[in-house]
């Protein structure tokens, strides 16, 4: 064959569908030289807080950093939906006892399903919607554009596992493989297509550790991370005190690593609690902080604060109003 009688268009229209085939088929991991989908993150405003997002993931891009080790764990209560009055996967078990049952004894798969149903029907009592109505919007973006840059992104929950797994992919486009969460201790009925059943219940196992197969918040969260996905993540994104170990587990080091904390500081389109970095009590002459990851955060420099009031323009999708429109303490 006379390689020279093909003309520069033929050549070049060869090499792009080949290149195509290479990219489709992950071969090459053509991503982008620089991030992408920062236009999608509409419910933001343009502060400082947007900025150091899009600046850290550009420089993890620009980097080179390997897409197997782009990884980012976001807490769920609090940080992907809202946790107040009273902790969504607490209310979930509260809802089955007032119904005079118990979890012990169901198997996941009826949980799931009970669970799924409880966030897409029930009203959460201060904004009378469904629970699933109350996920935020920016934080869910900002799910998106991390996996639009490739990211693989997780959940890292002190909530039932069972029921995060419930709707996670559903509400914020998280598979149920990509959840980490306190699990409590099940069984196998030893059937061909059997069943896994539930031993114990959560409500039990956060008073009595020793009732959980992994208590996946405070401490546990590190370790949680470490035996499901095997690696450190780049970023981290939480709101309270619980995920404390996790940024410590994270942070290594400015231009390394990010550390995202949600300060719900709006008390009239969410709710307002652990916004000031300097509160703290005196509890038997032991310094207790509201939330010490807030508290550290103002001396690390790859540790951001999001300002739920300055820096999200919406918080709901369906921007429901919460009655009634004050600041409680909690």
């Amino acid at each position: 064959m006379n390689f020279l009688n093909i003309n520069r268009k033929t050549i070049t229209f060869f090499l792009s569908v080949l290149l195509s085939i290479f990219c489709l088929g992950g071969t090459l991991g053509c991503l982008p030289a620089h991030a992408v989908g920062e236009e999608h993150l509409n419910s933001w405003n343009d502060t400082e807080a947007k900025e150091a997002i899009t600046n850290f993931v550009n420089q993890v891009i620009t980097d080179g950093v390997p897409v197997k080790d782009r990884i980012a764990v976001f807490d769920n209560d609090g940080t992907l939906w809202s946790e107040k009055p009273v902790y969504f996967p607490i209310q979930f078990e509260l809802s089955i006892l007032a119904n005079h049952e118990s979890s012990v004894g169901l198997t996941t798969d009826e949980y799931i399903e009970k669970a799924h149903q409880f966030v897409y029907e029930e009203n959460q009592v201060d904004f009378g919607v469904p629970y699933r109505e109350l996920v935020y919007e920016p934080v869910i973006e900002l799910v998106n554009y991390l996996k639009a840059n490739g990211f693989k992104v997780y959940i890292c929950s002190g909530g039932d596992i069972d029921f995060v797994r419930s709707f996670s992919d559903e509400a914020y486009g998280i598979p149920p493989e990509q959840v980490i969460g306190t699990a409590v201790k099940t069984s196998f009925d030893g059937e061909f297509g059997g069943n896994v059943t539930r031993d114990t219940g959560f409500l039990a196992g956060m008073v009595d550790h020793e009732q959980l197969a992994q208590y996946n918040d405070q401490e546990g969260k590190p370790v949680g991370i470490q035996n499901h996905i095997g690696k450190r993540p780049i970023i981290a994104v939480g709101n309270s005190s619980g995920d404390f170990e996790m940024f410590q587990y994270t942070d290594t080091g400015v231009d390394q690593s990010l550390i995202v904390l949600i300060n719900h500081d709006d008390c009239v389109r969410e709710y307002k609690y652990n916004d000031d970095p300097t509160s703290f009590e005196i509890t038997d002459y032991d310094l207790v902080l509201d939330n010490e990851s807030l508290y550290v955060a103002q001396n690390r420099e790859n540790w951001i604060v999001v300002s739920m009031q300055n820096d999200f323009n919406t918080i709901f999708e369906s921007n429901p109003s919460r009655t009634p429109p004050m600041c409680p303490k909690f």
